[in-house]
């Protein structure tokens, strides 16, 4: 009601300035076209009286006489010396006798007389050489008869016109809200069903409307998406959780029912600081992931020797390797140095090391390479292993998904989640080339800072 209340209001604003500007124009025009008519007149007079006088003005009176001119001839002192009166119109003699009864003669070149009973008389007049005063007035009856007629026919085109613009604006105003309408029962439906899966249809508008209600519908997709994922995760955390807490508790009641047995209860308390271990690993490492998407790790930033680095960490997993009948290499083509969190950088590198010696076979072999290329540190870790099932892949980042392969080997599902989330923290990324029963290439890269 509102909108429409507005929308009349503003059009009906727009006529009465329309019909005031076309009302002052028509008047104006009037007026032009009346002033130069008279003038033209009473100069073409003149020049007849100058030439020949006043029978000549007399005789050209009587000739040219019309329904439309008074023509008036007087001297200085303002005595009639010859008339002439339009046919048929009533107010002639009237406007004489206001002519001859001013005391003051006109010095204006056109002027308007009112009459006593009602109308008026527009004159042009112009002083002769002998002092005589030569006048011609037309009746403005006619031009106010025609701004009446255009004022009549503009009242009454303007109801049915406001009664079009209430229909319109209500007409336009409903197809301008049915979208937000839309949008309103959506959200009641929302709060009331907690639902996410309602979706807006964007056909039935457009323009700035349309963008609307199609960021609306993405902003509720992306909410849905988040949701799951957070209720996906909060069930697989409360699966993980279920195995050590169980076993934390299979331990404590062992230790209990054997309460004068001392090395059970050492070994049950040991397993209990294993499993309390486990948990905290993977509660800190979802903190982790957590705070990189939100923007709130912080980085102790210094100078990595990125070559170095890696070189440790070979050496470091080099005998658990050894140990599971797995070769693994270094290769480097250049000293690569870097501003990263060098601990973090460490955790992320590590994790991909620890997962290729993890899934790689007896016989098989682990590669790390790095180099530098367009402004870029660029590690590889390539293996011989399992290998990822395609339909595994765009999932491997997700926080706690493991593979059905995976599940044979003990883990959180969080590591490859945290590589990410590192790579990411220092504006860089970590992708993977994988086929299944060949092997896995995971590529870590980081910007290259002086």
């Amino acid at each position: 009601m509102r909108l429409t209340a507005w929308y009349c209001g503003l059009f009906s604003l727009s006529l009465a300035v329309l019909f005031g500007f076309v009302y002052w124009t028509l008047d104006g025009t009037l007026r032009r076209a009346n002033s130069e008519l008279l003038h033209s007149k009473v100069k073409e007079l003149a020049d007849t009286y100058m030439d020949a006088g006043i029978p000549e003005i007399r005789w050209d009176a009587s000739q040219k006489r019309s329904d439309e001119f008074l023509i008036r001839l007087s001297d200085a002192g303002n005595r009639t010396l010859f008339a002439s009166l339009p046919y048929s119109d009533a107010q002639g003699p009237e406007a004489l006798r206001a002519l001859e009864g001013r005391s003051i003669l006109p010095t204006e070149r056109l002027f308007t007389v009112n009459l006593e009973k009602g109308g008026a008389f527009d004159f042009a007049n112009t002083r002769l050489k002998n002092g005589f005063l030569l006048q011609i007035g037309r009746n403005a009856g006619r031009k106010r008869v025609l701004l009446e007629h255009f004022v009549e026919s503009c009242l009454a085109v303007t109801f049915p016109v406001l009664l079009l613009a209430v229909a319109g604006g209500a007409l336009m105003a409903n197809r301008a809200l049915r979208p937000l309408r839309d949008l309103t029962a959506t959200v009641q439906n929302i709060v009331t069903t907690g639902k996410l899966d309602a979706r807006i249809s964007p056909e039935n508008t457009a323009g700035e409307l349309r963008e609307l209600v199609i960021s609306f519908d993405q902003m509720l997709e992306k909410i849905e998406d988040l949701v799951k994922g957070m209720r996906g995760v909060l069930d697989n955390v409360a699966h993980d959780l279920r195995t050590p807490i169980t076993r934390l508790r299979g331990v404590a009641e062992l230790a209990l029912r054997n309460p004068g047995d001392l090395a059970i209860s050492q070994e049950a308390l040991a397993d209990c600081v294993e499993e309390s271990e486990r948990v905290i690993t993977m509660l800190n490492t979802l903190m982790d992931i957590s705070e990189v998407e939100t923007g709130a790790m912080k980085l102790s930033l210094t100078r990595v020797d990125v070559t170095r680095l890696a070189g440790q960490l070979t050496e470091f997993y080099a005998e658990v390797a050894e140990d599971q009948g797995v070769a693994i290499s270094l290769s480097v083509a250049e000293k690569c140095v870097t501003i990263a969190d060098e601990s973090r950088l460490r955790q992320a590198v590590g994790n991909l090391l620890d997962n290729a010696v993890k899934y790689t076979p007896p016989g098989g072999t682990v590669e790390v390479a790095v180099n530098q290329a367009a402004g870029e540190v660029i590690l590889h870790v390539r293996d011989t292993g399992i290998g990822i099932p395609r339909e595994d892949l765009p999932r491997v980042w997700e926080r706690l998904y493991r593979g059905d392969k995976s599940r044979s080997q003990r883990g959180l599902g969080l590591g490859l989640s945290l590589v990410q989330a590192i790579a990411r923290a220092h504006g860089g990324e970590c992708r993977v080339d994988s086929v299944e029963g060949i092997g896995s290439d995971f590529t870590l890269r980081i910007p290259l800072l002086g």
